[in-house]
């Protein structure tokens, strides 16, 4: 499963998306209204953010303008009994769109569902904004011809979920031979573990012969076999 929970979007994602999109103001729904909040006020753009698609329509109804803000984002959860009503709200107060996975939604199930949704509405993926800094998932919709509305999006959605689905296949294979090959490293270092001590024994078997042969030729060893000699049983 893949997924994108909301307490670990970067600390600086309020900086990074404004750096993408350069002017306007923001409409964020699915966050934490302190949180977000305060990093847009610190880079200087002008945001609401709402926790809930209630909230969401409360912030829009404020302003009477046509196009109220520039930019909406959206971290979607894993729930969708909200879907059309959020997107119906986020199509009619912003121009743009960004999508991002939230708290245990995976992406690949769910954002082909968003995207249709958007897609009536005539909003379609701009696969040409990367958006990867904020989110490997990470989408912004914009607003197509009805004739590239019909032909480009559900070829892409499912090869982008095709893709994603290998990656998880290729993911699991990883994490199953990395298992295989950290159970195998343990008996290895065992084993070099027992040579170490070998060579260490040798070194000293080594050491106690040179030793042994250096008393063998001491002059205090003749000596004491001079001495010793008249003591000796025949």
């Amino acid at each position: 499963m893949f997924s994108s929970p909301v307490h670990s979007v970067r600390s600086d994602f309020a900086r990074v998306i404004s750096r993408k999109f350069a002017h306007g103001r923001f409409i964020v729904v699915g966050a934490d209204p302190d949180k977000f909040g305060r990093q847009f006020a610190e880079t200087g753009r002008e945001a609401a953010v709402s926790e809930s698609c209630a909230d969401l329509a409360e912030k829009s109804q404020r302003d009477s303008a046509a196009a109220r803000f520039e930019i909406g984002v959206w971290f979607y959860s894993s729930e969708k009994s909200d879907d059309d009503h959020i997107a119906e709200e986020l199509s009619r107060c912003a121009i743009d769109i960004v999508l991002i996975p939230g708290a245990g939604a995976d992406f690949t199930k769910r954002r082909p569902q968003l995207v249709e949704s958007f897609r009536r509405l005539g909003l379609l993926p701009d696969y040409g904004c990367d958006l990867g800094e904020l989110d490997p998932a990470a989408l912004c919709l914009r607003r197509r011809p009805p004739e590239i509305r019909e032909a480009l999006v559900p070829t892409v959605e499912a090869a982008f979920s095709r893709l994603h689905t290998q990656m998880g296949w290729l993911q699991r294979i990883l994490r199953t031979r990395m298992a295989e090959l950290e159970a195998a490293d343990r008996p290895i270092a065992r084993l070099e573990e027992k040579l170490l001590k070998l060579k260490q024994y040798r070194r000293e078997i080594k050491l106690l012969k040179e030793q042994e042969q250096a008393l063998r030729r001491s002059p205090e060893r003749r000596i004491g076999q001079i001495v010793a000699a008249p003591y000796r049983l025949p």
